[in-house]
């Protein structure tokens, strides 16, 4: 155990925390422990972790002790963040707390960093609690200390897809038919043929190399054209393409990221508008909004880089990464270098 570590260890011992309030704290978090929760449509048991629980009360401690905040101050920024629940779980979770009927629920950081949240239910409803949830969601990101957030809070419309008609369910399953049985005859490779009517598209996705997807692709809209045309459907719209999906196993940078991202792109005295990283060689590449001839670009790129680093070096971390070097890149808003 190394030096911080063991007068963490003893601070922690050493406060005083009133028995009332630490039995407030362990019931809370035995309670959130057992809570089941609708996530999205999913239901999620959360399990309540003994590291957990203690790691609840090391921050609860932390409004108690003005010696327990002075411990916790010279934690990085991001490794408390990493110990911690990402924002849209705690956003989430705190709303079903409460009994919000929540239709939808989603962050956005372009053009603007905005919680959004649909709420369920009639229009007298959504009047009643908007204001309940619109500051319920500020106390938290209040609590983070997170300041580049705007709030929007919007009545849920359930989306009602459009039903093909009979016409078009039949000119819908003509096309898809004699396209597939044309390209299969002269043996095109391709996983999808798709016709929408209504937009007067016809949607083909090509399976291969991309030099072959290049060779065949104007042949194979032609093929569909004549098809359409042959059974008297003309003007259709023939779109070709050649999308391939990667599923690739959990790497060290998407356990590393997640935390870098919501440290940085929450707090205004960052300007950070974009966090990356290249697996190999591993590097890290954030984007900001400041110019690169501001006079306070290269303090911000040094101030981000060694927030960064300083999260690298926690013992969380170097068990991930082991020997691996990480490189850090902080770009301007034109694209320089400013770290």
């Amino acid at each position: 155990m190394n030096n911080f570590s063991t007068k963490l260890k003893q601070e922690i011992q050493n406060i005083q925390i009133p028995e009332e309030k630490l039995n407030h704290a362990i019931e809370a978090a035995i309670k959130n422990g057992k809570r089941k929760q609708r996530t999205l449509g999913r239901k999620i048991l959360y399990g309540c972790s003994v590291a957990v629980l203690l790691f609840s009360l090391f921050i609860s401690a932390a409004f108690i002790s003005p010696t327990m905040a002075e411990v916790i101050s010279k934690i990085p920024y991001l490794n408390l963040i990493f110990k911690s629940k990402p924002l849209e779980k705690v956003i989430w979770e705190e709303l079903k707390e409460r009994g919000y009927k929540i239709g939808s629920f989603g962050i956005t950081y372009s053009p603007k960093k905005t919680i959004h949240i649909w709420v369920d239910g009639s229009e007298t409803y959504y009047n009643e609690v908007k204001g309940g949830i619109n500051k319920t969601v500020n106390d938290i990101l209040q609590s983070k200390g997170y300041d580049s957030y705007s709030v929007k809070i919007s009545k849920y419309q359930e989306r009602i897809d459009y039903e093909l008609n009979e016409a078009e369910k039949k000119e819908k399953t003509i096309l898809e038919s004699e396209i597939t049985k044309r390209l299969t005859t002269l043996n095109y490779t391709f996983n999808m043929v798709q016709v929408d009517p209504t937009e007067d598209t016809i949607f083909i996705n090509m399976e291969g190399s991309k030099k072959y997807y290049n060779e065949v692709k104007r042949d194979v809209e032609q093929a569909a054209k004549e098809i359409a045309e042959s059974n008297h459907y003309p003007g259709y719209n023939i779109k070709v393409t050649r999308v391939t999906v990667e599923v690739r196993p959990a790497d060290k940078g998407s356990q590393i990221i997640p935390a870098i991202a919501e440290g940085l792109l929450s707090k205004k005295e960052y300007k950070v508008t974009g966090v990356g990283y290249k697996s190999k060689p591993f590097m890290i590449i954030i984007s900001t909004s400041i110019q690169s001839y501001d006079p306070t670009a290269k303090e911000l790129g040094m101030k981000i880089d060694k927030a960064i680093n300083e999260y690298l070096k926690s013992d969380d971390i170097l068990s991930l990464l082991g020997d691996e070097k990480v490189k850090v890149i902080v770009y301007s808003k034109d694209k320089k270098k400013i770290n």
